[in-house]
C-alpha cells in the first residue's frame, strides 16, 4: 500500500469508529503504524540447520514464550512438560497460587522427569534411579545416598527458570538475567479491559505437525493480505484485500480487519441457486465451485467452461482446467458441522433486505449470544470489538480480541528446521454464573491429518486446511529460490516486517547475509 492508501485506511477506519452507538475502548484509536521498509529475509533464515542452531541459543534460550495455561494445572501438584527446539522443561503447580518451572532433567543421570501431563503429584521422582524432589524443587531423597560421596544436598534442587503471568498464561524464559516479565509484554492487556484474560478458559486445544519451518508458519497468520488468494470465500463476507488496520508496540502488533473500505473493482455477480447442492463463488472472477461428492469438484467459469478437480485440484476432464486450489479443498473435503454462529449469520444474511453490513451483522449474533454467557457486558460491547483483532506477541504468541476464541502458538518440532507445531487454543468467557469445564488435554493431529479430524474447531478446521496446503509449498519453495531474499510489503505485511525486525535484534550476532530492515 502507499502511504496514501494507508492514510485512507486510517482515516476511514476512524469514520467507521465515529459511528459506533457504543463506546470505544481507548485502544483502537492508537495509531502506530510501522515505518517505510523495504524489508529483506534471507531465504537460508527458514531452513538453515546453522540458522536454526542460532536461534536456539540466543532466542529460544534467552525469551519470554507462553508455556502453559492454568486450566492445564488446576490443582497443586499438577504439572506439564513444555517442549521447545530440543529443550524440555517442566511447569509445575507448587502452591494455591504459585507456579514454578524447571529444566525436565534428572540431576542424577538426566532422564527425562516427565514425559506427559500429571495430576496432583507430591514429588517428582525421576523413573530411572528413584531421585526425587520436593514441588518446590528442593531434593527430598536420593537412593544409596552413601554412594555419592562428594555430594551436597544444598547444591540438588531443580534449576528453575523464570515465570511470568498473563491473563492465566503461564510464560517462562530459561535466562536468568532477562528482562522482567511485565516489561516484556508491555502494555498488551490494556487491549483486554472489559473481558480481560483473567476470565476466559481454555474451551479446546489441539496441534498439529506441519512441514514447514516455524517462522513460515507464524507469519503466514499474522496478517490478511493471503486471504484475496487463499481463502477467497471471506471476501464475501466483508473482508477487503486493503481492509486491515495494522500497528506495532514494542513486543507485540496488532491487526483489526475492520470492515472500513469497500473493495475497489470487486465485480458483482447474480445470487447462486439454492437447490441444496454446496455451492461458492470466487467473488474475484466469478469461478462457481459445486461439490459432486467428497473429493470431487465441477467448476464453471462465467463464460460457460467447465472442468472437473480432484481435491487437491489435479484437473480430470472438461475445458477448464485451471483454478483456485483453496476453493476446491473448501468445496470438495470433509464436510464439518455448522456452529449456531454459522447458521445464524447465514439466516440474517438471506434477511439482509437493509444491507447492513456483513461486520455488523456479526456484531449482532456474537452479543446475542454473550448475553447468555456474560450478561453484564453484552451491552456495552463495541461492534468492532467483535470483530477480527489478532495480536503477535513476540515470538510465537496469537492471543485474539476479547471476544474471540482463537489464540495460536508455533513452535519448533523437535530441532527440524523443516517441521513445526502449530497449535490452536479456543478461549471463551468464563460464565458468570461460574460453571464451566475447561479443556486439559492437547488433540494431537499428525502432519497427514486433516483439520477436520478436530469437530471441537468447527468451520475454522477447514479454514486451516487452506492455509495448511500452502505451507509445505512455502518450505519447498524457498529451498528452491533463485533468490537469497524474500521481501515483505510495507503494510499489508507490517507484523511480519515487525516480527523480522525483532527477531533480527535477538539474532545480533548473526553470519547469514543480511540486508538493511
Amino acid at each position: 500500500m502507499t502511504t496514501q492508501s494507508v492514510r485512507t485506511l486510517d482515516e476511514a477506519f476512524r469514520k467507521m469508529l465515529d459511528k459506533e452507538t457504543r463506546p470505544i475502548p481507548e485502544s483502537f484509536r492508537r495509531d502506530s503504524p510501522i515505518g517505510p521498509g523495504p524489508t529483506f529475509v534471507p531465504v537460508k533464515s527458514y531452513y538453515s540447520q546453522e540458522y536454526f542452531d542460532l536461534e536456539v541459543e540466543k532466542l529460544w534460550k534467552r525469551v519470554w514464550q507462553m508455556a502453559a495455561h492454568e486450566d492445564d494445572l488446576p490443582n497443586v501438584g499438577d504439572y506439564l512438560p513444555y517442549d521447545i527446539a530440543g529443550m524440555s522443561f517442566l511447569v509445575v503447580k507448587s502452591g494455591e497460587d504459585e507456579y514454578k518451572a524447571y529444566y525436565n532433567s534428572c540431576l542424577h543421570r538426566g532422564r527425562k522427569l516427565r514425559e506427559y501431563r500429571g495430576k496432583q503429584a507430591d514429588e517428582l521422582r525421576c523413573p530411572f534411579h528413584g531421585w526425587a524432589w520436593k514441588l518446590d524443587g528442593s531434593i527430598k531423597q536420593i537412593p544409596c545416598e552413601w554412594d555419592f560421596p562428594g555430594l551436597k544436598r544444598e547444591e540438588q534442587s531443580l534449576p528453575e527458570v523464570k515465570v511470568g503471568r498473563w491473563g492465566r498464561y503461564i510464560f517462562i524464559n530459561p535466562d536468568d538475567n532477562c528482562e522482567p516479565f511485565e516489561d516484556f509484554i508491555g502494555d498488551l492487556p490494556s487491549h483486554f479491559k472489559l473481558l480481560p484474560y483473567e476470565n476466559r478458559y481454555k474451551e479446546a486445544h489441539v496441534a498439529k505437525i506441519i512441514r514447514c519451518n516455524w517462522k513460515a508458519a507464524n507469519e503466514a497468520f499474522m496478517e490478511s493480505y493471503h486471504v484475496i488468494a487463499t481463502h477467497p470465500q471471506i471476501l464475501m463476507g466483508g473482508a477487503h484485500d486493503v481492509d486491515t488496520k495494522y500497528d506495532v508496540f514494542g513486543n507485540y502488533s496488532r491487526a483489526i480487519r475492520c470492515g472500513a473500505l469497500d473493495s475497489a473493482g470487486m465485480p458483482q455477480w447474480d445470487p447462486l441457486p439454492e437447490d441444496g447442492k454446496m455451492r461458492l463463488r470466487n467473488p474475484l472472477n466469478g469461478f462457481v465451485y459445486v461439490r459432486v461428492e467428497e473429493g470431487l469438484v465441477e467448476v464453471t467459469a462465467p463464460d460457460g467452461r467447465t472442468g472437473r478437480f480432484d481435491v487437491q485440484a489435479r484437473h480430470l476432464e472438461g475445458d477448464l482446467t485451471e483454478v483456485n486450489p483453496h476453493l476446491v479443498s473448501w468445496a470438495g473435503g470433509p464436510l464439518v458441522e455448522q456452529t449456531e454462529f454459522d447458521k445464524a449469520f447465514a439466516e440474517k444474511a438471506k434477511k439482509n433486505e437493509t444491507h447492513v453490513h456483513p461486520r455488523l451483522l456479526a456484531a449482532e449474533i456474537q452479543r446475542d449470544a454473550l448475553r447468555n454467557v456474560v450478561p453484564s457486558i453484552a451491552d456495552d460491547v463495541s461492534d468492532i470489538e467483535f470483530t477480527s483483532i489478532f495480536f503477535t506477541l513476540f515470538p510465537n504468541f496469537h492471543p485474539w480480541g476479547s471476544f474471540n476464541r482463537i489464540n495460536y502458538r508455533f513452535r519448533p518440532h523437535g530441532t527440524n528446521p523443516n517441521e513445526c507445531i502449530m497449535e490452536c487454543i479456543y478461549l471463551a468467557p468464563i460464565p458468570e454464573n461460574g460453571e464451566y469445564s475447561p479443556c486439559r488435554e492437547i488433540h494431537w493431529l499428525s502432519a497427514d491429518d486433516d483439520w477436520t479430524m478436530a469437530p471441537e474447531l468447527g468451520m475454522l478446521a477447514k479454514v486451516f486446511n487452506q492455509d495448511v496446503r500452502n505451507l509445505p509449498l512455502v518450505q519447498e519453495g524457498l529451498k528452491a529460490s533463485a533468490k537469497e531474499f524474500v521481501q515483505l510489503a510495507d503494510y499489508n505485511e507490517s507484523k511480519p516486517r515487525h516480527f523480522q525486525m525483532l527477531l533480527q535484534l535477538s539474532l545480533i550476532h548473526i553470519s547469514e547475509p543480511t540486508r538493511p530492515y
